[in-house]
């Protein structure tokens, strides 16, 4: 296990600001709004829902020991995402036929985390006529006021502090899951901008908080997260959408409410190495943010946790024609990988051509992943075994060979 706490010399902040943690960075629904408000110059958030989100998030994240780092976080996080509904909110208002623009059958690469959605979105982003956004793009879909629907150099100058303060505050991240600017990213910004974060559990660690959110009606934030699209698509056409998030498997029915017609992908690996990945991943980068962090508590969370995806996925899944969903074994991904991605191709009836059998074969060989260095763990460090997570997932096991 990788040391915890704060890397120098964030731990010297750390260590002298935490007394004064609560006075210095208070943790505040009204102030998260009156300081957005007050960077935007603009009040309408679009309606009471994402307010009422902003509550429950803002009741949550209060109840954590955050350190020092972690309350800067928290209100950093809550500023930028507060900030990027203002100025959507004010974009629709002024271009209100943004919102008349389709975004027809996109393609969604889901499943749980560290089960190889990474790389088949980078391999399938290699097709042009699949757009893939970029990290800037969806951490800042809006400008600024002066310039809504384009500020694309400042959006990816945002984009890149918010890359570089990663780097910095979890330099070790990148052995599992480095983020760069310009690389095609996760959509979970896009639902962070109503108020549903998920970097609050999956990254600095307030467990409570993503079982909360299981009983949210996440319909109206894939409402929003629709409307984004239709703003990013505003500002370059797409002929169609290749999105991808783990975070969409827990939440499949309100994204299939929005999305009818979306094909979506589900990714499957090995149980033990799936929640073993993800809880290293997820304890590398809380134990910055928290003032403690029990590893028996990361285990048991994304052990749970991962068994209610499986289990709302299928259920969610039950409701939908099978031909709209394909399931993809990352040992298959790996071994063939273009017979693979030929195949979804070949399920949800897209073109493929020499020319495009040719983009892919070049992005496969290039290996694309997130993770840069040797990424070692062991279950038990997380009051895990093999045996506990393979009788969790019996069925889920022996439905999908994995």
């Amino acid at each position: 296990m990788n040391s915890l706490g704060p890397p120098f010399p964030l731990s010297v902040f750390t260590r002298l600001a935490d007394p004064v943690r609560r006075q210095l960075l208070p943790i505040d629904a009204k102030r998260a709004k009156a300081l957005a408000e007050r960077l935007n110059g603009l009040h309408d958030y679009g309606g009471t829902g994402v307010l009422k989100r902003l509550d429950e998030t803002v009741d949550s994240v209060s109840a954590v020991d955050w350190n020092a780092l972690g309350h800067f976080a928290v209100r950093y996080i809550l500023n930028w995402h507060l900030g990027n509904r203002l100025r959507l909110v004010e974009l629709l208002k002024q271009r209100p036929d943004i919102e008349d623009i389709d975004i027809d059958r996109p393609i969604i690469i889901t499943g749980l985390f560290r089960t190889g959605t990474t790389f088949l979105h980078n391999v399938l982003g290699a097709d042009e006529t699949n757009r893939a956004a970029r990290t800037w793009e969806l951490a800042h879909p809006v400008g600024r006021r002066r310039d809504l629907i384009g500020d694309a150099r400042w959006r990816r100058w945002r984009g890149s502090h918010e890359v570089a303060m990663d780097h910095m505050m979890v330099p070790e991240q990148e052995e599992v899951h480095k983020v760069f600017t310009d690389a095609y990213e996760e959509d979970f910004f896009l639902l962070e901008n109503d108020m549903a974060i998920m970097k609050f559990f999956v990254g600095i660690g307030d467990y409570q908080y993503g079982m909360r959110m299981l009983d949210w009606d996440m319909v109206e934030p894939y409402q929003w997260h629709k409307r984004q699209l239709q703003v990013l698509s505003a500002q370059r056409s797409a002929e169609r959408w290749l999105l991808k998030c783990p975070w969409h498997l827990w939440n499949l029915k309100a994204l299939l409410t929005v999305y009818p017609d979306a094909r979506v992908i589900q990714t499957h690996r090995s149980l033990v190495h799936t929640i073993g990945s993800q809880c290293s991943l997820n304890a590398r980068i809380a134990s910055k943010f928290r003032r403690s962090l029990d590893l028996h508590e990361v285990g048991s969370f994304w052990l749970e946790y991962s068994r209610l995806g499986i289990e709302r996925g299928l259920q969610a899944r039950a409701e939908f024609p099978d031909a709209q969903i394909h399931d993809v074994r990352l040992s298959d991904l790996v071994s063939r990988p273009l017979e693979i991605v030929e195949e979804i191709y070949r399920v949800f009836d897209l073109p493929f051509d020499d020319e495009v059998a040719a983009r892919l074969s070049a992005r496969i060989a290039e290996e694309p992943t997130a993770q840069f260095g040797e990424h070692n763990y062991d279950i038990a460090d997380y009051g895990l075994t093999e045996a506990a997570i393979q009788n969790v997932f019996t069925d889920y096991r022996q439905r999908f060979a994995v």
